[in-house]
């Protein structure tokens, strides 16, 4: 399969940018929680005297803290997404997809616990375009040359 050029897709509509808020309040979220069961598996913080008594304990407490907070800023690796919408097709990460390979385009949100997920489903793949910023909006401005109704529903 050749690779599909920026000419075959035609001119440039819409881009969906990172949503840096919803990226920074996960990050938040996620070291806090990190940083707590940090603390309570070491000892709480009356276990903090007992933190650096040996050197093993203190490899084991920064390898800890080490491991929680790369979980906990792992969000960050969504400021890099987009997703640029074309006249043919649509850009994705950098790369290219044109409309007659990914068929119809549906969206789709779903909650797992306290967050939404939003996913652009096709029928050649499905994209999580969870951290970008109103990608249905972008869509429908770039194809339908309106917006789509911000209600509880449709936010994310």
């Amino acid at each position: 399969m050749e690779p599909i050029t920026e000419m075959q897709l035609g001119a440039r509509l819409e881009q969906a940018y990172p949503d840096k808020l919803k990226i920074a309040l996960h990050v938040v979220c996620r070291t806090a929680i990190a940083i707590v069961i940090c603390l309570a598996g070491s000892g709480g913080i009356h276990g903090m005297d007992k933190w650096f008594d040996s050197a093993g304990d203190i490899a084991f407490f920064l390898g800890m803290w080490v491991v929680f907070l790369i979980i906990g800023l792992f969000p960050l690796i969504h400021l890099r997404d987009s997703l640029v919408f074309y006249e043919n097709g649509i850009c994705y990460h950098g790369r290219n997809y044109l409309f007659s390979q990914l068929g119809s385009v549906r969206f789709r949100d779903y909650k797992s616990g306290i967050m939404t997920h939003c996913m652009m489903d096709t029928d050649l793949r499905t994209f999580d375009v969870t951290y970008l910023e109103r990608p249905k909006r972008q869509f429908n401005k770039a194809y339908m040359n309106q917006t789509a109704p911000q209600n509880s529903q449709t936010r994310f």
